[in-house]
């Protein structure tokens, strides 16, 4: 079976399959990417794909099932995988601006969504290396909690699904957006569960060259019993 589609440029695409690790690749320069599994035998079968952009967040899965045939090539093409999006404040000044941002396929149109009472619905483009950025004016929210997520159109012929929502709350003052913080640990695959599948995705990467940033947990560039050890601190099961 091949899988192709769009992504992040040069970042890795990895596939579950029954939420193990089957696959990785990185996307080229212009987001195509092209994974290969084989040894699949005949059945019905659930897949995910999700990457990672270049300031480490995370694609919501993209999953769908699969029949396959036994002795016949099944080709899974026109994946598009959802953006990533994040926000530079957990707080905002009413009235201030917010700067929304996330990464997608070279040249991809954005659409950003704001929930509120009424979602408010605008535009922007990604640049040539997929990064995009919305200052969002706040003035039309009320006070309390909203959150953003974004999707991506290109060439008007692949859409993608909606990213993770990103939350934040309009109040009387500007706090910026906490990086890293240990809740997230763990969470691989952006589940917000710290499970067998994150387990997976980190056995996959055990020993292996390049592991991706939200896999190595504790930043040495190597998936060793240290990074086990997070893991297990942080197992919600």
């Amino acid at each position: 079976m091949t899988l192709s589609g769009r992504a992040y440029p040069g970042r890795a695409v990895t596939l579950l399959k029954d939420a193990a690790v089957v696959s990785s690749a990185a996307a080229g320069s212009d987001g195509s990417f092209s994974l290969s599994v084989s040894g699949l035998s005949s059945g019905n079968y659930i897949f995910s794909l999700y990457s990672e952009d270049k300031n480490g967040n995370r694609s919501s899965l993209h999953t769908f099932p699969v029949s396959i045939t036994a002795g016949a090539t099944t080709n899974v093409s026109g994946i598009f995988i959802a953006p990533t999006i994040a926000v530079d404040k957990e707080e905002v000044k009413r009235g201030d601006t917010i700067t929304i941002f996330g990464q997608s396929a070279p040249a991809a149109d954005i659409l950003i969504t704001v929930g509120s009472e009424e979602e408010i619905v605008v535009k922007t483009k990604a640049d040539t290396g997929g990064a995009y950025l919305y200052y969002f004016d706040t003035s039309e929210l009320d006070y309390g909690s909203h959150s953003a997520k974004s999707k991506a159109t290109l060439l008007n012929q692949l859409l993608s699904s909606y990213s993770r929502a990103a939350g934040f709350t309009v109040g009387t003052k500007n706090v910026l957006a906490k990086t890293g913080e240990a809740s997230a640990k763990g969470d691989i695959n952006a589940d917000r569960r710290v499970n067998l599948v994150d387990f997976s995705v980190m056995a996959y990467w055990y020993r292996r060259v390049a592991p991706p940033t939200h896999v190595d947990l504790n930043t040495d560039r190597k998936i060793d019993l240290i990074d086990f050890s997070i893991l297990a601190y942080y197992w919600t099961g």
